[in-house]
């Protein structure tokens, strides 16, 4: 009798595995790390399309709320006055040139939390821009972000050493970006 509840266990976990078409749903390995995203990250991969849209929704829906309940102000609403930037695309996902925006909210009260835990400084850890950098385009799109913050110094400095070596200006370089 102490052998027949461990038996009828082991029965009833070799029926939870799928054959066939039903491989990559519930109870196999590899639907391991679609139900973690969504039930940590509230990411469906199936409906919400790409991760850094998804997270920059995220981010727009969490602003949106705040405006709401803590400024009492609505650009939804046509009495007030209306808001510009809630309905502007997406801008590139990049540290540079606002971190306030790729950090947000989550970042900081991540941050604070550590520092309520003992840490001794607040770190700021946005995990949902951190794993949206790391998702497809992601990369790219933060590189190029930085580039686009740090290309008008670069030609600042280019510029000045350029004249201050003595070189004569040519009508056809175009080193200057012209």
């Amino acid at each position: 009798m102490k052998l027949l509840a461990p038996l009828v266990g082991l029965v009833l976990a070799a029926g939870c595995a799928s054959q066939g078409p039903f491989v990559n749903q519930h109870w196999s390995e590899r639907s391991i790390g679609p139900r973690m995203s969504r039930a940590f990250l509230s990411y469906d991969a199936d409906t919400d399309g790409k991760y850094i849209d998804f997270q920059w929704k995220k981010k727009q829906d969490i602003n949106l709320t705040i405006s709401r309940h803590l400024f009492n102000h609505n650009p939804d609403n046509p009495f007030q006055e209306p808001n510009a930037e809630f309905y502007a695309p997406r801008p590139k996902h990049s540290l540079l040139p606002n971190p306030l925006r790729y950090i947000h909210l989550e970042g900081w009260a991540l941050g604070a939390i550590s520092y309520a835990a003992g840490a001794p400084a607040i770190l700021p850890l946005p995990l949902d821009s951190i794993i949206a950098s790391f998702e497809e385009g992601g990369p790219e799109e933060f590189v190029d972000g930085v580039g686009q913050f740090t290309r008008p110094l670069g030609v600042l400095t280019v510029s000045f050493l350029h004249d201050g070596l003595g070189f004569p200006e040519q009508k056809d370089s175009h080193w200057r970006g012209d």
